[in-house]
C-alpha cells in the first residue's frame, strides 16, 4: 500500500503523505514513491503546479522512529545507500520542471522539513513549525538539509536552527525566507491552492526552464560531492552511542543524556 496519497484537480496535483497514526513519518519507501511521483508529474503536460501536504494534523515528523530502533537493534544502523536513496527525493523535487508547493499543516521536522525545504515554495501558518531535527536524534543531517536550508536562509540562521533543534514558527519562518507565504490557520488550502493555480496558469515549459537554471548553479552539489559527504557523515552518526540514546530517549518517553564528550 502506497504511503502516498494522489489527487488531482485541474491542472493543480496533490500529493499528500498518508502516515497520519505516525505523524506522518516516512516509511522507507516514501522517499522512492515522492520521486517517481515528481518524474511523472514533470513530464505530464496536464499538471501545472504540485502540492505536497500531510494528511491530519502533521505535515511530517520526519524520520521513521522504529525503523531507527530496528536498524539499532540489527547493528546494522543507516547504511550509506539508505541516505543516498532518502536523498533522491529532494534532488527530484529540485529537478521536476513544474512548481512545487509544499502546504506545512501542523510540524514539519527531520526528513520532513527537508521536504518542504527541497520545494520551490513554502506555504504556512502562524501555528506551523519548521524543525531541523536531526540534533536532537544525534545526527547530523540529510535529505540535502544543510545545503537547502542555508541557501534559503544564509549560514548563520541555518547553523542555529541545526545546532539547536529549536522549531521556527510561522510568523518568523516568514519574516527570515524561511516560508514563502503566511496564511491564517483556517485558510491555509485556499491560499495554497490559489497560489497553485496562479503557477499552474503560467508559461509551465518556462518555469522548468527556470527550475533547471537554478539547479546548474544554485542546487547541483545535490547531485554531486555533497550527497556522497552527506550520505557517509549520518551513516557514521548513526554509529554513536548519541543516536542511539536519543531513539532509546523518543520511546521511552525521556529526555535523553547525550555524550558531552
Amino acid at each position: 500500500m502506497s504511503t502516498i496519497e494522489f489527487s488531482q484537480e485541474g491542472r493543480v496535483a496533490t500529493l499528500t503523505l498518508n502516515r497520519p497514526e505516525f505523524g506522518n513519518a516516512f516509511a522507507t519507501e516514501s522517499y522512492g514513491e515522492i520521486r517517481d511521483y515528481m518524474e511523472k508529474l514533470g513530464a505530464d503536460p496536464g499538471v501545472g503546479a504540485i502540492v505536497i501536504t500531510g494528511k491530519g494534523r502533521f505535515f511530517s515528523a520526519g524520520g521513521d522512529i522504529q525503523w531507527f530502533k530496528q536498524k539499532i537493534e540489527e547493528g546494522t544502523y543507516i547504511q550509506k545507500e539508505n541516505v543516498l536513496h532518502a536523498g533522491e527525493m529532494s534532488r527530484a523535487i529540485r529537478k521536476c520542471p513544474k512548481p512545487v508547493i509544499a502546504m506545512v499543516n501542523g510540524s514539519a521536522a527531520g526528513a520532513g522539513f527537508s521536504c518542504a525545504l527541497a520545494c520551490d515554495f513554502r506555504v504556512v501558518t502562524p501555528s506551523t513549525k519548521l524543525v531541523m531535527a536531526f540534533i536532537n536524534m544525534g545526527l547530523c543531517g540529510d535529505t540535502g538539509s544543510i545545503l537547502t536550508l542555508t541557501k534559503l536562509i544564509g549560514v548563520d540562521k541555518a547553523e542555529r536552527m541545526m545546532m539547536t533543534g529549536e522549531p521556527v514558527k510561522g510568523e518568523e519562518a516568514v519574516r527570515i525566507g524561511l516560508a514563502t507565504m503566511l496564511a491564517e490557520e483556517d485558510k491555509l488550502a485556499e491560499v495554497t491552492y490559489a497560489f497553485a493555480n496562479k503557477l499552474a496558469s503560467k508559461p509551465t515549459r518556462v518555469m522548468g526552464v527556470q527550475k533547471r537554471l537554478l539547479f546548474k548553479y544554485f542546487y547541483q552539489q545535490l547531485d554531486g560531492e555533497f550527497s556522497q559527504d552527506e550520505a557517509e557523515a549520518m551513516a557514521g552518526c548513526s554509529r554513536e552511542y548519541d543516536f542511539e540514546e536519543a531513539v532509546n530517549a523518543f520511546i521511552e518517553k525521556r529526555k535523553p543524556v547525550y555524550n558531552q564528550r
